[in-house]
């Protein structure tokens, strides 16, 4: 018999009534849906409830250590200096701007107990993108690091010209301070919650991703959706080890009641906080559970090894070239990651290959496979230890609160094992794209369907596989590069008269950005300079690595769209 067959078996069990994760029948703006019935209204809800000791360990960057009692002490100090020094009003946009510092953390807990907007603005974005972002948002309190407050300091008339009296909150600081600033220590409050009104629908965080238009589009998460998607990651984790146990011949039953009892989860954090897998995926249900978060400022695996070996991480979540990264280090062989538990992939499809590799090398750790987006708050399937083994193609099953379905070019529902566009719908599904009803309205259905433009196939056990894009985005190194973006930023070359985005497979990074150019008449374009013009107005993970110059108008279907496919097999070859 399958091992997959355990899994639904005991999702069912976890869900029923009288359970932890009971599920009933909720109404969401006009639409009835499938959710947890002892899911709390609010996010800060969450923070509140945390059972860890004062003085267990909670985050850790460098040598710095925060317990959960100065943690909880420090959110509440800063949540009470939004409202009364920066006059935070529920529903406002905060903005947080930094890197993987702590403060990035307690900033984000801070604004959801205030009962404001997180706004996970992207800290590889240049001093322009960072205005977009402010202004779009209509954040008029940012929280941000020495770097991104010189970026936005050179665009506070950009600022001010949208009607944004924009004030900063700088983290780990050095330069000089200007005007509208203050430094991240000054700013405290009483220790106590702060009274504020907020429902389920109320919005709770925006983060941006970059798809198919110029501009990166704001995601709104409300409460509901964020709870839910926490909910739904500690499910899918809890369900699958369940079903391991299941699966041998063990007692899921008696399992479940020792889950309370497992020691502290300590999970290296290396993937960027302002991504939904690192901050709805990773620090939200890890820090729910009491967990220790190790925080890294920046990707390097040699660095990220004597981490693991230093805390004794148990779980690691990262885009799969981190896994990879680690695996090849000359450095792996001997270093202590016999903690090691989960190996975890995110943000970019996981190489089938790359499961049998982690369960070889890996002493203790199994491979395990998330498959979300922004627009879901982070998780819509999972897979992991041997049914992952059982089908290292396959990015796992939904959660019970949470429908899927692949359908046809019409529309149509496809059975199990036809290839279609996947839908996702339910309370873990976002409002909308802030400030874009067209685009929201092009994305959900009216029966809330979110459309994620990714072509799946669900086979006869449930369990989905991603196998194309329809949207046109370059995940480069779980980067998301949103093609509209960066041939609206070439085509403002003076010597291009068209131009085409896509991406070309890379071995670590997964692909890399690529741009097929055709030149106006009696025009030259020497790559290099292209390049160099291209940083001029995007992020530098944008600009593209591999420029294909044509001598003849790029090749076009029937209806005058350009043939990426065709690109990317002509650059492969």
């Amino acid at each position: 018999m399958s091992a997959v067959t355990h899994v639904h078996g005991v999702l069912d069990f976890l869900s029923a009534e009288g359970l932890p994760f009971e599920t009933t029948e909720i109404e969401v703006r006009g639409q009835k849906y499938t959710g947890y019935k002892n899911a709390p209204p609010q996010v800060r809800q969450l923070w509140m409830a945390i059972k860890a000791d004062d003085s267990a360990d909670y985050l850790v960057y460098e040598d710095e250590r925060m317990t959960y009692g100065e943690a909880r002490a420090r959110v509440l100090q800063v949540a009470n200096g939004l409202i009364n020094d920066f006059g935070v009003k529920p529903g406002d946009s905060v903005g947080l701007a930094l890197r993987n510092y702590p403060e990035w953390v307690l900033g984000w807990w801070a604004i959801q107990m205030a009962g404001a907007v997180a706004v996970e603005m992207n800290s590889f974005w240049n001093a322009e993108e960072l205005a977009y972002g402010v202004t779009d948002s209509g954040s008029a309190v940012m929280i941000v690091d020495q770097a991104r407050h010189d970026s936005l300091v050179s665009q506070q008339d950009t600022v001010a010209d949208a009607g944004i009296d924009m004030k900063m909150i700088l983290v780990r600081g050095d330069g000089d301070l200007s005007d509208c600033t203050v430094r991240w220590e000054d700013v405290t409050g009483a220790e106590e919650v702060p009274q504020v009104e907020i429902g389920p629908e109320d919005r709770s965080a925006m983060v941006y991703t970059s798809g198919t238009t110029a501009f990166p589009k704001g995601v709104v998460h409300s409460q509901r959706n964020v709870v839910t998607n926490h909910m739904n990651m500690v499910f899918l984790t809890v369900g699958m080890r369940l079903a391991e146990v299941s699966a041998m011949g063990g007692d899921a039953m008696a399992a479940a009641a020792d889950v309370e009892n497992a020691p502290q989860t300590v999970m290296l954090v290396a993937v960027p906080l302002f991504h939904v897998t690192g901050s709805h995926c990773v620090m939200l249900p890890i820090t729910c559970t009491g967990g220790k978060l190790v925080l890294m400022y920046k990707w390097d695996a040699e660095k990220a090894l004597e981490l693991i070996e230093r805390e004794k991480v148990s779980s690691f979540t990262g885009v799969p070239t981190m896994t990879m990264d680690m695996l090849a280090s000359p450095n792996w062989e001997t270093t202590d990651t016999s903690t090691l538990s989960g190996m975890g992939s995110g943000g970019a499809p996981n190489p089938p290959h790359m499961v049998a590799k982690v369960d070889e090398m890996v002493e203790n750790a199994t491979a395990t496979q998330g498959y979300g987006l922004s627009e879901v708050s982070g998780i819509a399937t999972a897979n992991g230890g041997m049914f992952y083994k059982e089908k290292p193609g396959s990015c796992g099953v939904p959660p019970k609160v949470g429908e899927i379905k692949v359908i046809d070019e019409d529309g149509n529902a496809l059975p199990n094992g036809e290839r279609g566009e996947l839908c996702l719908r339910g309370p873990h599904v976002f409002v909308e794209y802030h400030n874009k009803p067209e685009a929201t309205a092009e994305a959900i259905d009216p029966e809330g369907w979110f459309h994620t433009g990714d072509i799946a196939i669900i086979d006869e056990d449930g369990f989905v596989s991603i196998v194309d894009r329809a949207k046109d985005v370059v995940i480069r190194g779980g980067e998301n590069v949103g093609s509209a973006e960066v041939e609206a930023a070439i085509a403002k070359h003076p010597a291009v008269h068209e131009c085409a985005v896509f991406g070309v497979p890379h071995e670590r990074l997964g692909e890399e950005v690529a741009v097929a150019v055709y030149p106006i008449a009696g025009e030259t374009i020497d790559p290099s300079e292209l390049q160099e013009f291209a940083k001029e107005s995007l992020a530098a993970f944008k600009v593209p690595a591999h420029v294909f110059v044509h001598d003849e108008p790029l090749p076009k279907n029937p209806n005058g769209k350009v043939l990426k496919r065709q690109l990317r097999d002509e650059a492969a070859s």
